[in-house]
């Protein structure tokens, strides 16, 4: 939904009220035009600019609350071009608005400038620092203590003041811990500056004085990157170690560390090193299966060959010893039925056939024919 046909004025490129007393209802909303306006470099609509120029006029910023003055200035933290804001606020009349002794030339330009240009370098390298407080520092860092206690009890927000007021003070504390013997090395320097809040790292690398703390936020994010870049994959691949191995972050965090310092120069110390996190090859792949009479050996003796060759001959022989008493058994003739045996037992009756050759029984009779 947009009842006010917002979406037509953005394409447009125009910032427009949404009613007519909108400036008289609340004044802050001329101080907030004026920075939309040098945000987005945007003009105001006709109508606006009209209703600006006549509360303009008429002073109605002499109504602003307290709250709504302590809200700007800490929207200024917060703006990707804070100086170019407060040069727009300035030329408007807006500034002193907000503090009577706040002009452009309380402003250090060139700290802020280096703060915003040093912020897009983290975020580049994958930080995301907080620069509000150090804006905020920055664009106040010519006033006086008692203009500052002001403007800090007016903003609403007191975590941003707290670490406003903090800050300088944990910045000393971190160039002291740069300077010791806890980043004597370029290891252990990393290490400091990899564990210390980015907005610690973002301040102290435009306000540091030393030169060896310079020089070191410097190597931290320009030198021994280069150097992360040389971690030995190449090697660590050929000994199996790779992401895969729950333990590859701290190795190469290790191998890092030890590149920093110069203990890994070359192939042999790298190799020298890495050899005692390798984990143990793979086990050998198993033997393709065997074929022939080996494989129906192995199967029939369950012992090996040498106990199968013996039980396949014995059951070679079985089976013939079976075959041969099957045949003997048949070869046998069927015992006789008591009939058969009582007629066999009486004596033969003299008959036609008596005293000429018997021809034998019907069955023999057919086998003799069938023989010839």
């Amino acid at each position: 939904m947009d009842p006010f046909n917002g979406a037509a004025d953005i394409e447009a490129k125009l910032l427009r009220i949404l009613h007519n007393y909108s400036f008289v209802e609340d004044p802050s909303r001329l101080i907030r035009a004026s920075r939309f306006a040098a945000r987005f470099h945007w003009p105001l609509e006709e109508r606006t600019q009209a209703r600006y120029d006549s509360a303009k006029e008429n002073n109605y910023i002499e109504y602003i609350t307290d709250k709504a003055i302590g809200s700007e200035i800490a929207q200024l933290a917060y703006e990707d071009d804070p100086l170019h804001i407060i040069r727009t606020l300035e030329k408007e009349g807006w500034l002193k608005i907000l503090n009577p002794h706040w002009t452009t030339a309380k402003v250090d330009a060139g700290g802020l400038a280096q703060l915003m240009k040093g912020r897009q370098q983290m975020n580049e390298l994958g930080y995301s620092p907080d620069p509000a407080p150090a804006v905020l520092y920055f664009l106040t860092s010519r006033l006086g203590d008692k203009d500052i206690a002001e403007m800090r009890k007016l903003i609403p927000r007191k975590d941003l003041v707290e670490s406003w007021r903090d800050l300088e003070e944990n910045a000393k504390e971190l160039s002291k811990r740069l300077m010791g013997k806890e980043a004597a090395t370029p290891s252990r320097a990393w290490k400091v500056l990899s564990e210390a809040r980015s907005e610690m790292v973002l301040f102290l690398s435009v306000t540091a004085r030393q030169q060896a703390v310079v020089q070191k936020i410097k190597n931290f994010f320009t030198k021994w990157r280069q150097v992360q870049q040389k971690i030995p994959l190449p090697e660590m691949t050929e000994l199996l170690i790779t992401p895969q191995l729950p333990e590859y972050p701290k190795i190469a965090n290790e191998v890092f560390m030890l590149l920093l310092d110069g203990k890994l120069r070359s192939r042999t110390e790298i190799l020298k090193f890495l050899k005692p996190f390798a984990p143990p090859p793979p086990p050998p792949p198993p033997p393709p299966p065997k074929r022939g009479r080996a494989a129906k050996a192995a199967v029939a003796g369950g012992d090996g060959a040498g106990r199968a060759a013996p039980a396949a001959g014995n059951k070679t022989g079985a089976k013939k010893k079976a075959k041969i008493e099957a045949l003997a058994v048949s070869a046998q003739p069927a015992p006789k039925t008591p009939a058969v045996a009582k007629a066999n037992s009486q004596p033969k009756s003299a008959g036609p056939g008596i005293g000429k050759k018997s021809t034998g029984h019907p069955v023999k009779k057919a086998a003799q024919k069938k023989r010839r």
